[in-house]
């Protein structure tokens, strides 16, 4: 169907082939910038890359072959348990791959995917260039994929994991799971974990800061809100995974005792921090979801969204109250009824949030004139599933259902009804509709369709007996079953219908080979949608957008007869920012809240050092399975010099005089060195993360201590605070003499490098302090809970001293080279805020561990 074929009602306007999009730049200036935003050629090139459909792409096409991998884990579970006392899988193995499948869907598949389209997407959608730290996502990419083949290469060792996804205490203790296995688990998913949250830092910065200009937030799409709200809720929920997960890794290394009940340890600590990360896990797949349909039923129903402030409003009730009910998770976990109805009354009250949203993209379908299309199918087939998942949520949030079906087939059903019929399903809809417009071609809708159908109905026949079979009894995670209870005939129907769900997923990866060479032609926008990646051709060019649009409207190919439309001050700007510079590549801020441009600012180019800095993390990780510490010391010192090299400034092909010209001309800053605003966002939400991280030490002391009739264990006495008083005093004076330097050289004085001296000797009086306390300790991590607790926060202040004094010498360095001026001394600033709060962290924990004791 043509795009004026499109029916449409009353409320849009008729939608011509001609779409409005950004005027197009002469052959100079077109030839310009493509070569200045094109990634290099050749093998080389491929591992220095940094544009964002090229980035976004790679992991999106691995998270694919991840969900392939557990599917084909999933089929042969379901062959063992196709009949009672199978022998097709020996226990061990049916472990491993039960183990794998979960870890690798949960980890490895859907959050990777929807931040991989996030990356591609984004910058097309908002109206800018490129994503703010294009090295930052190669760098998630690299992770990801090293961290990919080190989670499988267990197969090749033969230690394969056999702790499920979720990898409960006492379990997981070296007492109980031997070997490397369970150290594959943790630190193999520890990078994964690590690829998502730089990723989920770089997609915030983009959505508050880089927006076309008039984006306000009032304006800004709807999958910007929902993957904004997602980004931020990885930050809060893979921080504490990353935690526990090293937690347990002391445990199972170097003889703590946090998970080990004789020493005073709690295996609750486990499932605590766990679900803490869990249950927020399920709407971080699910919101991003949301935030497509958003998107794509006002396309094919020719309608705009029915209640587009109540939708955000949902999706920031939902970001907010995931993290509110983790205990969901553990109602058979003896904790006390006051709990267990606070958590139950909670699970429920969420179901509100996604009912608003469910309900207005209903009333959206039915007001509009549906255009039956593949990926509409994918979006019915979406609300039918996942309105069923979450009816079966209701149910467990339920303390008395919970305990009767908690640990059998009906979780499993509701929980697959959850992710794969609301998250799996809206993904396969989302490729067929934004795939085109990133490879220039349609996929076949012939095919779709039969794509579509073969997924719907397999899945159904897979997973809705399920339910029946756990209300009979039948228990999750057993590796057979008896021939009684009626049994076997829900697992002949549930494995018949994963093979027909197979079939329709290997029917999409023909589809989409077979499309991309003798596919339709796609067009700048096939489906006469509203949104600003249709604003360009298909596929786009590397640059995105020569003249930015100007954004009047939340549809704007729908609202506005051409996206240059604006002021005569607004179209000045954006036609002189498609002349110049031609020589970097820039792209532009703005204000958070209205969308008003603030910056110009030059977008890093193309490098290898965030590959590097991926190996070497991922060594450091790899040798740490096999406690190959030098080879672990090896790749973290390889991964500091990466980091060295990836942020050293380089020169820049610029003229002061242009420059201050354009700058004066538009009212707006102009930083071809990097931008200051975005600058001071990183920063935060890297000291954000260090204080997530705080919290979950903080939260980790204190149970322990809530759990344990005395504190400390067995007659310790606290060490006396002198010596934490020391180093709270030293790492103040340096923050305040920080600030004293970095203020000296934005007033053009003299100052800054002896400032970094001082606040560079005082940080590293402040680490010496507490390494000394720790060196007259009478006792040490090994003795009991407490003497781990002790130690774990005392080691989180080290590191977090280590890094701010990474960070000062990095920033003398560059003072002593006469990097800085008056008007480029970011780093500086930053700097002296990073030792502000540090002097914060150690104000908490001194207090901690030195007074609280004594209370």
């Amino acid at each position: 169907m043509a795009v004026a074929d499109y029916p449409t009602d009353e409320s849009i306007p008729p939608i011509s082939a001609e779409t409005p999009r950004s005027d197009a730049p002469d052959d100079a200036t077109a030839t310009a910038l493509r070569e200045l935003w094109e990634d290099p050629p050749g093998f080389i090139g491929w591992f220095r890359a940094v544009q964002n459909d090229a980035v976004g792409g790679r992991i999106m096409k691995l998270a694919f072959l991840n969900f392939l991998i557990a599917g084909v884990f999933a089929l042969l579970l379901r062959l063992q348990l196709l009949v009672p006392h199978n022998d097709f899988l020996a226990p061990d193995t049916f472990n491993g791959l039960f183990t794998m499948h979960g870890s690798t869907m949960m980890y490895m598949f859907i959050v990777p995917m929807v931040e991989g389209f996030a990356i591609m997407l984004l910058p097309f959608m908002l109206g800018n260039r490129e994503m703010p730290f294009p090295r930052l996502g190669i760098f998630s990419y690299f992770t990801f994929m090293l961290g990919s083949l080190l989670f499988f290469s267990a197969f090749i060792v033969g230690t394969v994991p056999q702790v499920g996804w979720y990898a409960y205490v006492p379990l997981s203790n070296i007492q109980f799971t031997p070997g490397i296995a369970t150290d594959y688990w943790l630190l193999a998913l520890g990078v994964a974990e690590v690829a998502a949250i730089a990723a989920g830092i770089e997609i915030i910065v983009a959505i508050l800061r880089m927006r076309a200009p008039g984006m306000s937030l009032a304006k800004l799409p709807l999958y910007a809100w929902a993957m904004l709200i997602t980004a931020t809720s990885i930050l809060f929920a893979f921080t504490p995974l990353l935690v526990v997960s090293a937690l347990l890794e002391l445990d199972r290394k170097i003889d703590t005792a946090f998970f080990v009940p004789e020493l005073g340890g709690s295996p609750l600590l486990w499932q605590h921090l766990f679900w803490i990360f869990g249950h927020p896990e399920v709407y971080i797949q699910f919101l991003p979801i949301t935030g497509m349909l958003a998107m794509m039923i006002p396309v094919f129903v020719r309608r705009r969204i029915v209640g587009y402030t109540f939708v955000v409003s949902a999706m920031l009730s939902t970001g907010v109250l995931a993290f509110l009910l983790w205990v969901h998770h553990m109602f058979t976990a003896g904790l006390p009824t006051i709990i267990l109805g606070i958590f139950s009354v909670a699970s429920i009250f969420i179901g509100i949030p996604t009912g608003v949203q469910i309900f207005a993209y209903l009333a959206t379908l039915i007001g509009g004139k549906p255009v039956w299309k593949t990926p509409f199918y994918f979006i019915v087939g979406f609300l039918v599933t996942f309105v069923l998942g979450g009816i079966t949520g209701i149910m467990v949030g339920s303390v008395p259902f919970n305990w009767q079906a908690h640990d059998s087939y009906f979780i499993v059903a509701h929980l697959h009804y959850v992710l794969i019929g609301g998250v799996v399903f809206p993904i396969f809809g989302a490729l067929y509709y934004w795939i085109p417009k990133w490879t220039g071609k349609l996929l076949d809708e012939r095919l779709g369709k039969w794509n579509f159908w073969l997924m719907f109905v397999g899945f159904h026949i897979a997973f809705m007996p399920q339910h029946i079979v756990g209300l009979l009894g039948m228990p999750r995670r057993y590796y057979t079953y008896p021939d009684l209870f009626g049994w076997q005939i829900y697992n002949v129907i549930s494995t018949i219908g994963a093979f027909i769900l197979a079939i329709g997923v290997a029917l999409f990866v023909i589809n989409y080979f077979w499309s991309g060479k003798y596919g339709e032609d796609a067009g700048a926008n096939p489906w006469g949608a509203d949104s600003l990646e249709w604003a360009t051709s298909s596929p786009a060019p590397n640059y995105g957008f020569s003249v930015l649009p100007l954004v009047k409207s939340r549809h704007p190919l729908w609202d506005q007869g051409t996206i240059t439309a604006g002021t005569a001050a607004e179209k000045s700007l954006v036609q002189d920012l498609a002349r110049w510079p031609t020589t970097w590549r820039a792209a532009l801020i703005s204000s958070v809240l209205d969308g008003t441009p603030q910056e110009i600012f030059r977008v890093s180019r193309p490098s290898l050092w965030p590959f590097v800095a991926a190996c070497g993390l991922v060594v450091a990780f790899a040798a740490e399975i096999f406690s190959a510490r030098l080879l672990a010391l090896g790749g973290l010192i390889t991964l500091l010099l990466a980091l060295v090299g990836w942020h050293w400034p380089y020169a820049v092909d610029t003229s002061e005089e242009e420059e201050r010209a354009f700058a004066e001309k538009h009212n707006i800053a102009v930083n071809p060195y990097g931008s200051h605003v975005v600058a001071r966002m990183a920063t935060g939400l890297f000291i954000l993360l260090l204080f997530i991280a705080l919290a979950c030490v903080v939260f980790v002391y204190f149970f322990l201590r809530v759990e344990n009739a005395t504190w400390p264990l067995d007659g310790l006495q606290p060490p006396a605070p002198l010596w934490g008083i020391v180093g709270t005093l030293l790492a103040a004076a340096s923050a305040g003499v920080l600030r004293w330097g970095k203020e000296r050289i934005e007033a053009g004085s003299a100052g800054l490098s002896a400032a970094l001296t001082i606040g560079l000797l005082l940080t590293t009086g402040a680490f010496a302090a507490l390494l000394y306390d720790l060196s007259q300790l009478p006792f040490d991590w090994r003795i009991n809970a407490y003497g781990s607790a002790f130690y774990l926060a005392a080691g989180y202040l080290l590191l977090f001293t280590l890094i701010s004094f990474g960070r000062i010498l990095h920033t003398l360095l560059h003072a002593l080279r006469g990097v800085y001026t008056p008007t480029n001394a970011i780093s500086a600033e930053t700097t002296a805020t990073f030792a502000l709060w540090l002097t914060v962290a150690w104000v908490i924990v001194g207090g901690m561990i030195y007074l609280t004791p004594l209370l």
